[in-house]
Parts: C-alpha cells; structure tokens; sequence
C-alpha cells in the first residue's frame, strides 16, 4: 500500500508498505478519508526524518478485525479518535487519553498514522458513523471539529448566546460551524483574506480582517444590544490562533463573567494580566483535544443536528499528490486539506 513520510525541513514522500495487519483487540480500516491538521504541519515543518506513516485524523471502514475484537465488524464506517493511551491509567480512565500516565503514543506519531490506504486501530478508538454522517464529516470528528466542540462545551455555551472566534484555520472555522449548529450568535476573524472569506461561507454572522480592522472594537459592536448598556463583549471567546496578537484580545473582547477558551498552540508570550482576569471576573480555561468518550457525544451532535463540515473543505488530493497537498495546506490561504486516497 501507498504511505506518507516526511523527511524534514517541509519535504515528504510516497512509499510502498506492506499492508498492516490488525493485533489483538485492533482492526483493519481502508482509508476513505483523512486531514491533514495544523499539528502535521508542525512535524512537516521540523528538520524531523522518519520511516513512519504520518497523519492521525483517520476515517474509513473497517475490512478485518484482530483477535479480542467484540464490537465492531468489517463494513462498518469509523472515526478513530488519534490519542492511543493505555487505557487503564485514571486520566485514560476518565477517557482523557491525550494525557495518558503511561502511554502518549498517538496515530501518526509513535504508531502508524493515516497517510495511506490501510491502517490499524484499536477498537476502543473507533467511534461508529451514524448514517447521516459523511466520511468528510468524520474526518473533523476524528481531531480539529471535536476540538472546537470540546472548547464549546467546556465553555458550557448557551443557545442565543455570543462567541468570537479568532483564528479561521481548520479549527476555527469547525468553531463557527459548531458554534452556529448551538445556536450561538458568532463573530469570526483573521488575518488572511481567504479564510475570513471562509468564515462567511461557514455562517459567522460577523467577520473581521485582523489585518485591517479593528478587533476588539468590532467584537465589542457585534455583542451590543441596544438599551442593554451593560453588555459590552462576548459571552465567550475561541483562541484558535496561538498568537499574541489574538490573545491580548481576549479579555477587552469579553463581557464581565465571560469565558474564553485557548485552544491554539504557538506563542508563548505572558500576555494576560491576572488583574484583568479578576477585574472581569473572567474565567480562561485552556481546552487541549477531546475526551474520547466524548467522540461519542459529538456523533450524536452530527447525527441530531444535521450540520456538516463541507463547507470549510478547500481542497481533496491523492496520497500520490502529497508534496502539492501539504504544500497548500502549509501556506495557509485555504480551509481543510484533505487526502482522499484512490
């Protein structure tokens, strides 16, 4: 089979495999659909060579199970939530795999990813696809849409209710998706015109050109409700950028009581002052992946709600394509990225 490898400083290459085969309690999965994510793009970009398959925002359907396998059967469609674990420690047993005591192996980094056309998962890993939810739709259940469901949740966001987003990336358009499917009212921005563009095209009730305009004062003109003096911000924010920038706009751009989550990862700049945090009585909380056991919940949401991804997919390639793929999705003036192989 056709797999992925990157050999640093941005260069990656099309191997042959042989074909994996499932181990105990694991299954076979023919790749229908797969992302490639922000957190790639860190690897791809790093002077890091390796034999290993990358990618770990699988989905497709299961053609073999190992021994040990009770559930799941050949035919049936899966997501598979990237974080491994060991399954027995008490973070894995909360579900939190992604900060699993013992084992922090994750599918494209440590174990075989989804660059390809098979790979192996654990059972406990894969989350059935409702009917109504597409491959491309359990693509974004598998990593970047659960993330933005995740920080949505742990921001316990209301219906009605306002969110900013900043940073239309992958994670932040599945944000405004997610956020629009609750009910929110959403206002979304960037620094690059494509993706405010695709903010719009993704429901954002509002967007903004960071570059351009503004940020704080437009958030804080989108939550004004006229002969309502005393809501001046968002109730929530999204921080899917990971840059300065973006986070010194996150308390000026909350009402008091609001709630911002950080999901981004990049600067590490002190740009937060705890007295603004106090003065606002706001509450920051940092939001890393999803709980697997909330894969499941999120599939319900899919199914319940009736929303999808599509909208914030820019571009599909072959695996043979992978060095124009990872290429677009590394400049950065495009949604989702994904490879769907022959």
């Amino acid at each position: 089979m056709k797999g992925i490898v990157f050999l640093g400083d941005r260069r990656c290459e099309v191997r042959e495999f042989p074909k994996p085969q499932p181990e105990h309690g694991e299954v076979l999965i023919r790749i229908t659909a797969t992302g490639i994510c922000g957190s790639d793009l860190h690897v791809y970009r790093s002077p890091e060579s390796s034999d290993q398959i990358r990618g770990h925002e699988p989905c497709g359907v299961v053609v073999e199970v190992g021994p040990g396998v009770v559930k799941l059967q050949p035919g049936d469609r899966v997501s598979v939530h990237h974080h491994h674990g060991c399954g027995v420690c008490a973070n894995c047993a909360r579900g939190e795999t992604v900060a699993c005591l013992y084992d922090h192996k994750v599918y494209g980094v440590g174990r075989p990813g989804s660059f390809a056309e098979y790979m192996t998962a654990g059972e406990r890993n894969c989350i059935p696809l409702p009917p109504s939810v597409s491959f491309v739709d359990g693509v974004f259940m598998a990593c970047v849409g659960a993330t933005a469901y995740a920080a949505l949740r742990r921001l316990e966001a209301v219906a009605h209710e306002s969110v900013a987003v900043f940073g239309l990336g992958p994670v932040g358009l599945s944000a405004v998706l997610v956020g629009k499917a609750m009910g929110l009212r959403v206002i979304g921005s960037d620094v690059l015109p494509e993706r405010v563009e695709l903010g719009k095209k993704c429901g954002a009730d509002a967007v903004v050109n960071a570059a351009e305009q503004d940020v704080v004062a437009a958030v804080r003109e989108f939550s004004a409700i006229p002969g309502v003096p005393w809501v001046e911000g968002v109730d929530y924010v999204v921080e899917t950028s990971g840059s300065t920038a973006a986070r010194e706009c996150i308390l000026p751009s909350l009402r008091r009581l609001g709630k911002a989550a950080i999901v981004g990862v990049g600067s590490t700049e002190k740009v937060i002052n705890p007295s603004d945090i106090h003065g606002r009585a706001a509450t920051i909380i940092g939001s890393v992946v999803f709980p697997l056991g909330w894969s499941w919940d999120f599939a319900r949401f899919l199914a319940a709600s009736g929303m999808s991804f599509e909208p914030a997919v820019t571009h599909r390639f072959t695996l043979d394509d992978a060095e124009v793929a990872l290429r677009t999705a590394d400049e950065g003036h495009c949604g989702k990225v994904l490879f769907v192989p022959d």
